[in-house]
Order: C-alpha cells, then sequence, then structure tokens
C-alpha cells in the first residue's frame, strides 16, 4: 500500500512536471522576470504626493534593505532559508503526507520562501479539487528552478518587491511608506517586525486595522529572532515593551495633494505622447516606475489645505444653524426628485422593473454607513435617501494658487475631500459674478478710455434685452463713478454703462485671448457675472495682469524621468504673448489695489493683516449662489470659490453668503499662516502718465458739479438773466451752502 502510495505520488508529481495542469515557466522565462512598478509623484522640492500603479509595488534593491528586516524575515518564515535548495525536506515530508496524500489542508504549507516567491508571482490557479496539491508541487518545481537563476540575495529580494502588505499593497516600499510613511531603509527594527508580522494574515495582523493583534504579532517575530541568535534575551525584553506607534498614509486617499495629483493623472498621457520605451513600446506610468515631479509647492499646499479646511468646518456650521430643520430646496422639492432619479442605484432598481414607490422604499431602508462630514466622520444608521440629503447640503469650495511669472500651480484644491467627493470645483465652471467686472474695465482702456471717464449708476431699463434692469447691491444709484470706483464698490449699473459703451464684443474678443470663453454668454449680463469659469481659468486670466499684460499658461508637470533617470518630458516655457498693453495691466493693478485698500477686500488688510498691497476682487452671484476672492501680486495668483453643489444650496444673506464673507477668510487665512513671511517682489512703477491718469475723485455727483459750474459762470446753456437770477439768490449764503444746498424749483 505505501509503495502504491509512492508510486501515485511519484506520477502525480511527474504529470504536473510535464505540465498537464499548465505549463511551468522554464528557468530562461524565470531569469527574465519583470515586474510592475509604481510611478510616484514628487512636489516642487521632492516631497512624495502620489503615485500611479496597476499593482501598488516601487521593487528596490538587497543593498537598501536593513539588515534587522531581513534577519526578521528568515527567522519568521523560513529559518533554514540559507542552507535548502528551494525547498525544505523537513516541511516537504509534512506537506506530501499530511497535505496531499491525506488531504488535510489545515496541516499548514511549509512553503519556504522560495516557494512562497513563487506564490506572489504566479499565484494559485483554481483547478477544483486537485487545487492545493496541484499548486503546492508547481511551487515545489518552479522553487528549484528559482534557486538554479537567482542568489539567496536575489531571491529575497525578489520576496521582498512581490510580497503583500494589504490594503493593494505590495512590496516593502509600499508598505513601509503605507504604514510608516518612510523608506524601507529608514525603519527602525520594531517597524519592521510589525511588517513581517503582517505577512502571515496581513488583515488580521494590519497594525491600522487590528493594533493589539499586530503589536503580539510583532512580539512573536522578537521571539522568532532571538531564537536565531539575532537578539539578545536583554533586548529581546527590551523591545516587547514597546508600545505599537505608525505614521499611517494612503496617498491615494488621504495624500497632501489628491485633487492636484488626480490632475496630474489627466496631464501624464498628453505630455508623453510619441515618446516611447527602446522597445518601441509606449510608456505606462501605471506600471513602467517613472518618477513625476510637478509644480506643486508642498508648503504652500499645506498652508492653503489647512486654511480651506478650517473654513469649510466653520461655515458648514454656519449653513447648517441657517437652515435649521428646512432643506435649501424646499421651495424647488423637483430638485431633490431629480437628484434621487440619478442615483445609480434608483436606476438599477427601476432596471428590475420595480414602481417608484417600491423604489423610493427600497432607498428608504436604513443600514450602518459611514458619510463624510468637515467636523468628522458621521457613523450611524442611514438610507440611501438620507446619504443623498446629507451630501447635498455640504458646501463645496476650491481654491488655486498659480505663479503669474511661469504659470506652475503651486496648490490645487478641488473639493472637501477626494477620498468622499472626488468631483474637482477647481477644474469646473462656476458663475462668475463680479470677478468679471476687472476684464469690462480693462477692454474699455484698450479701447481708449481713461480711468477718469466716469459712467453714471443711475438704475436702467434696458428695453432691447427683454426689459432687463440691473441692480446694485446696495440699491444705491446716485452719481457718476470713475473705473477704480467701480471696481472697488462693485458698482453694477455703471459696469453695464461700461459694457454698453465699448460693446460686447470688445469684452467677449478679449476674455477669449485670456481663456475664458467655453461658457460666454452674450448680452449686458455678461458683464456682471453670467458666464462660467473654472478657477483655474479665471486665475491664468488674472495672471496676465499681474504679468503686466502677458498671457500665463498654467501647467502641472515640471519633468518626468524613467526608472533609470533617463528624461522623458522637461516643461519648456513658451515665449509669452501679450494679451493687453502693459500700460492697462498697470492701470488695472493699481485699481484693484483698491479693492484691498478700502474696498470689498478690505479685510485682508484688517482681520488678517495683510502687508502687501494685494490687488483683489470679490464676487457673489445672484442669491448668493457663488462667492469668489480673487487676490494676486506680481509672483502669486490665488483664487477661491466657495458654494453649494447647486445654485439652490446657498445662504440667503450676503452677511455669511457673499465673496468678502465665504470665499476671503480662506485666502486670509492662508496669508496669516504662511504669505506674509514671504518676501514679495515690488509691483512695477507707476509712470507719471499713470499716475496722472489714476488722479481723480471716486465719485462725481452731477447735481454738485452743475452747481459749480453756475456758481463759476460756466454755464454756456443758460440764459445771461437765469445766470444772473441764480447769482443773486446765492449772494446772501455762506459759501458751503451756496455749493450744497437744494435747488426749489
Amino acid at each position: 500500500m505505501s509503495l502504491l502510495g509512492v508510486l501515485s505520488a511519484s506520477l502525480f508529481v511527474l504529470f504536473v512536471y510535464l505540465g498537464f495542469w499548465g505549463p511551468l515557466p522554464s528557468a530562461t522565462e524565470l531569469s527574465s522576470l519583470k515586474q510592475a512598478k509604481v510611478s510616484l509623484v514628487y512636489a516642487q522640492e521632492g516631497e512624495l504626493i502620489g503615485s500611479f500603479y496597476s499593482v501598488n509595488r516601487d521593487p528596490i534593491s538587497f543593498q537598501d534593505l536593513p539588515e534587522h528586516l531581513v534577519q526578521a524575515l528568515v527567522a519568521t518564515e523560513d529559518e533554514r532559508f540559507f542552507e535548502h535548495d528551494g525547498v525544505d525536506p523537513r516541511s516537504l515530508v509534512r506537506v506530501l503526507i499530511k497535505t496531499i496524500l491525506m488531504g488535510d489542508r489545515s496541516a499548514g504549507g511549509g512553503s519556504t520562501l522560495t516557494q512562497q516567491l513563487v506564490k506572489n508571482l504566479y499565484g494559485r490557479p483554481d483547478y477544483g479539487k486537485l487545487t492545493m496539491p496541484v499548486n503546492k508541487v508547481r511551487e515545489i518545481i518552479l522553487a528549484r528552478r528559482l534557486e538554479a537563476v537567482f542568489s539567496k540575495t536575489q531571491i529575497l529580494e525578489l520576496y521582498f518587491n512581490t510580497v503583500s502588505f494589504s490594503e493593494n499593497t505590495y512590496g516593502i516600499s509600499a508598505g513601509s511608506r503605507r504604514f510608516f510613511s518612510k523608506e524601507p531603509a529608514q525603519l527602525n527594527l520594531e517597524e519592521g517586525a510589525v511588517l513581517v508580522g503582517l505577512l502571515q494574515a496581513n488583515t488580521s495582523f494590519n497594525p491600522r486595522l487590528n493594533p493589539e493583534r499586530s503589536q503580539r504579532r510583532r512580539n512573536l517575530v522578537f521571539y522568532q529572532m532571538f531564537r536565531n541568535d539575532f537578539l539578545s534575551q536583554e533586548e529581546l525584553d527590551s523591545l516587547r515593551g514597546l508600545p505599537l506607534v505608525i505614521a499611517y498614509q494612503n496617498l491615494a486617499q488621504q495624500g497632501p495633494a489628491p485633487y492636484f495629483v488626480a490632475q496630474v493623472q489627466r496631464q501624464i498621457d498628453k505630455v508623453l505622447s510619441g515618446k516611447l520605451k527602446e522597445n518601441g513600446e509606449p510608456w505606462d506610468y501605471r506600471n513602467d516606475g517613472l518618477k513625476i515631479y510637478t509644480s506643486l509647492d508642498f508648503s504652500k499646499q499645506a498652508a492653503l489645505e489647512n486654511a480651506f479646511q478650517n473654513h469649510l468646518r466653520q461655515w458648514q456650521r454656519y449653513f447648517e444653524q441657517h437652515w435649521k430643520n428646512k432643506e435649501p430646496w424646499e421651495s424647488q422639492p423637483s430638485f431633490f426628485d431629480r437628484q434621487v432619479q440619478r442615483l445609480p442605484h434608483y436606476q438599477y432598481l427601476a432596471s428590475q422593473g420595480l414602481s417608484d414607490d417600491q423604489i423610493m422604499a427600497k432607498l428608504g431602508e436604513s443600514r450602518s454607513m459611514e458619510l463624510y462630514h468637515p467636523d468628522g466622520p458621521r457613523v450611524a444608521e442611514y438610507s440611501a435617501l438620507d446619504s443623498l440629503t446629507h451630501y447635498l447640503k455640504l458646501l463645496r469650495g476650491a481654491s488655486v494658487l498659480l505663479n503669474p511669472q511661469n504659470g506652475a500651480v503651486e496648490a490645487w484644491i478641488g473639493g472637501p475631500d477626494h477620498n468622499y467627493l472626488p468631483f474637482d470645483a477647481a477644474a469646473s465652471g462656476h458663475s462668475m459674478a463680479s470677478t468679471v467686472k476687472p476684464f469690462v474695465i480693462a477692454a474699455a482702456l484698450e479701447a481708449g478710455y481713461s480711468p477718469c471717464d466716469y459712467q453714471s449708476a443711475e438704475r436702467i431699463t434696458y428695453e432691447q434685452y427683454d426689459n432687463w434692469q440691473p441692480r446694485n447691491y446696495d440699491d444705491k444709484y446716485e452719481g457718476a463713478y470713475s473705473m477704480a470706483a467701480i471696481l472697488k464698490k462693485s458698482i453694477n449699473t455703471a459696469t453695464v454703462a461700461w459694457y454698453m459703451e465699448i460693446g460686447g464684443a470688445s469684452l467677449r474678443n478679449l476674455v477669449a485671448k485670456l481663456g475664458i470663453d467655453g461658457s460666454w454668454t452674450e448680452g449686458p449680463t455678461a458683464s456682471l457675472g453670467s458666464s462660467s469659469v473654472s478657477p483655474l481659468n479665471l486665475a491664468a486670466a488674472y495672471a496676465c495682469f499681474a504679468n503686466q499684460g502677458e498671457q500665463v499658461s498654467p501647467y502641472f508637470i515640471e519633468r518626468i524621468e524613467g526608472p533609470n533617470g533617463e528624461l522623458l518630458y522637461h516643461h519648456e516655457q513658451t515665449r509669452a504673448k501679450r494679451i493687453i498693453t502693459a500700460e492697462t495691466a498697470r492701470l488695472v493693478n493699481s485699481m484693484l489695489q483698491g479693492v484691498t485698500a478700502e474696498g470689498t477686500a478690505r479685510r485682508l488688510v484688517g482681520p488678517y493683516g495683510a502687508d502687501f498691497p494685494w490687488a483683489a476682487k470679490t464676487g457673489t452671484s445672484q442669491n448668493y449662489s457663488d462667492a469668489w476672492l480673487v487676490a494676486y501680486a506680481p509672483d502669486l495668483v490665488s483664487v477661491t470659490w466657495m458654494g453649494g453643489v447647486n445654485p439652490l444650496i446657498r445662504f440667503r444673506t450676503g452677511a455669511l453668503g457673499s465673496g468678502s464673507t465665504m470665499a476671503l477668510p480662506v485666502f486670509g487665512n492662508y496669508l496669516k499662516a504662511f504669505g506674509n513671511a514671504q518676501n514679495r517682489p515690488d509691483w512695477p512703477e507707476l509712470s507719471e502718465e499713470d499716475l496722472a491718469n489714476l488722479d481723480c475723485p471716486d465719485l462725481k455727483d452731477p447735481n454738485l458739479i452743475e452747481k459749480l459750474r453756475i456758481l463759476l459762470g460756466s454755464d454756456e446753456d443758460e440764459s445771461p438773466a437765469e445766470k444772473e437770477a441764480m447769482k443773486r439768490n446765492s449772494q446772501d449764503l455762506p459759501w458751503w451752502k451756496r455749493i450744497f444746498r437744494k435747488d426749489t424749483n
């Protein structure tokens, strides 16, 4: 019977060797093993901010592995690794008898590190009832072949680069970054022991999910190292008492700039187009181990992110208090109904033939769920309808920092949390509101008008545009305003007057040159911001002012290197194209500095202590649906937008929903934490002609000027008798009353 068993086992091994269950890789094929490599994304100064991969793996060489890590692995997983040739005879006997002949899968595998490597490389295909014995024999055969092709250190290198550390993370580099935020060479002994302990069951011993189990497993690794003379008794006792400390970092979900990294990913194929590897194949950033260096300034990103998140938390509380138990869409209940019908689960249930009532009943069923909130995750029993309501009522926002001198995108926030809300508001269009007004003024200057040319603030009905009648924020319509005053006080009626003066084509042509043309609306409402623009495009348009009238093209990627350091791409500055004259840019810059000094953005100077004359423009769309703040200097353009997923998701008062209250604090807090400490280049000096062009009062009262002209005898339209009567009536009054008195006739 035993002879028959041995013969059967021998035949079984022979059949596996001959490929009855699929061909086995030859020694030649094994020697040319190639692993997919993760591509890493870096900020300007080399800080790691993200990665791209089909398998999260970043191979390293054996020389980069700390000695204690190798010792921990060998002591725990394969004590006789350096003595066997890929198969451990003691373990093999147990496997042949218990696992293969007796079919006891609980008897343990007894695999060597080399056999485990085979499993890491080729997996374990399903062969039905023979799955375990076939795979074990395959692994034994291939382990012997690997040992014939590779040295022991090369096998250890391959092992460390292929083993799973859970959470779709493969290889020691990825595992080390995930759980300890450092490279393998920087791991200390206890950190290395945690990672080695994780290998046996990488969910059960995951230090983030199960810290107590992970610590017990780590201490067992210490004991195994002691048994194999890698640790002394004193070292063992000391190490066992250490607490478990991790520095978890999941760049795919919690990186410092996930929305920015997503934008980089969209750019890679474009910049690598036409660039081929030596074998003629195109580069694959998910598998080829590229190094992608970006325009992101890590410090600016961190400061802006912190300012944004703190502001969002506070304003979300205000928003919830503002609406209390009411829904922002209560005046339009059909809005919520449409959102429900867009849910993938609704559409799936509808495809199954369920009625609307049945679908709503299903969507109303509660289950344990984690929902994002700026104040922290909300974990409770929620239905799909609860979840939808919750997310619709969350405020959104975006903020971009752009270098106007070269177009580098230095910081980028596309939303509250990329893991929960991946929609990127920094690259999406929102109603421009008053941020369009500097372009109206610039178009007028380009047409030959002067900053001291006035426009009336009177309220006019434009019959040719369906009797449209623009209104001012403060409902005041008296006097005539200079260009600077129009920008400082954001006077709508006077802005529309300029639009009518210069013609809609002039404004449309200018904004098209600046890159704002994708959703431009026609008619005078365009001068008040009825068109949509993304924060990125708006930043690039304002950068033209900061760059003295020359075009600025934003970019994200500085350079890309291949796995061996070869340069595959480098961003090259193109010759800037002039869009407006340098004089127009200087004049607009000066007028917008007035917005910060005494206009709608003056809070930058007061509460936030701006120590530089920032040019700025706030914007508030109709019904407070969109809030904007644009602020810029010669070396930086900042654009912040705040709002909701729909114009209905809004505040109902300017005290909370205007650009100066809802958007400005993001940049203001950024300045307090980071920006005010920087040395900025000064604005270009204004010429005498510039100063003369700007030298005029903000407001011109037509009634006042009329009286002055009469008193000075300069009114050529009145008869001598009328002039004399006016003078006689004024002779008995003090001079100031003569000027400011009201006419009675």
